[in-house]
């Protein structure tokens, strides 16, 4: 559904967010980070609860809930191993590594359409770029969109910084597998050939610039007038479509995003940093304080009918 208005000859640009909107992130993550967790806590016998604990304190401190070298920080498992970097990461990182990963393999899937709709974009409209826009670190971001066969459809990838090496403050010796290791030095881009965009911890939502960067890039800022031929897609009214108001662009909210188990929520805040939980809030449906999006979207595939 959506209110009458644009069609394809003013849209010169859509941008679009990722998690639960191209794919339900909290179904994906709670799932595979909650299996992480309780392989650790089959092999060292260190309670779920402290885990997650541990877990809220490094993602507080590493500034992203998908911090991926999590286990051989946590405090607990620290202590567990001490200086023995070897045994913990053959014996409890890699093994909770690929626990997180063959979990995923359920739960990593887009939207019912997604992958369709994002190909007959292109194929209407070739010149009209197609931006991911994230609050996730660059290389997580791009590994997500690369596992879920979406990397290809975009134009631009904007993300925050890649995620920073964990050292022994002890020793100094990194503690993450040379091979793995070796993957992040190289800034691997999946055989990505469009823009790529690493933004200041400052530019994440609901500010406006990471956005306005997006506009900036693709000459649409300047003119007022331009801004209403941009599309900006995301599942939070406050984050997502009130980021969208401020900046004066077409907005549309990808409203089947919106979890409604309960029990996840309560899962993810076992371990999610307070401020995550604070940032992330939106407002419900109807409130009469939300902001009112341009469009709202059923399911991802809606979005052609504002551009035939």
């Amino acid at each position: 559904m959506s209110d009458a208005g644009s069609n394809s000859s003013t849209v010169k640009l859509i941008v679009t967010d990722i998690d639960n909107t191209v794919f339900d992130w909290v179904t994906y993550y709670v799932h595979s980070f909650t299996a992480l967790l309780r392989k650790v806590e089959t092999i060292t016998g260190i309670p779920y609860e402290r885990l997650a604990s541990d877990a809220r304190e490094v993602f507080t401190r590493h500034g992203s809930i998908e911090y991926p070298f999590l286990i051989q920080e946590l405090a607990s498992v620290d202590q567990h191993y001490g200086d023995d970097i070897d045994r913990m990461l053959a014996e409890a990182v890699d093994p909770g590594r690929k626990t997180f990963l063959k979990t995923a393999e359920s739960w990593l899937v887009p939207y019912r359409g997604v992958r369709e709709t994002l190909e007959e974009m292109r194929r209407r409209l070739p010149e009209v770029p197609i931006v991911a826009l994230t609050d996730a670190p660059r290389y997580v971001a791009m590994w997500k969109l690369n596992k879920l066969g979406l990397l290809p459809h975009f134009s631009a990838v904007y993300g925050l910084a890649d995620p920073r090496i964990p050292t022994c403050e002890r020793n100094g010796r990194v503690k993450v597998d040379p091979e793995i290791l070796l993957k992040h030095l190289q800034q691997s881009n999946f055989g990505f050939k469009g823009r790529i965009r690493i933004l200041p911890d400052e530019y994440e939502k609901p500010g406006t610039r990471g956005l306005k960067t997006v506009l900036m890039d693709y000459n649409l800022d300047e003119d007022p007038a331009h801004r209403g031929s941009v599309l900006w897609v995301g599942d939070n009214l406050r984050k997502d479509v009130g980021l969208g108001q401020r900046l004066g662009v077409r907005t549309a909210w990808a409203r089947y995003g919106v979890l409604s188990d309960e029990s996840l929520y309560r899962s993810l805040h076992e371990f999610s940093p307070v401020a995550n939980v604070h940032k992330n809030a939106s407002f419900a449906a109807g409130s009469p304080d939300a902001p009112q999006p341009t469009h709202t979207l059923g399911e991802f595939a809606e979005l052609l009918n504002f551009l035939s």
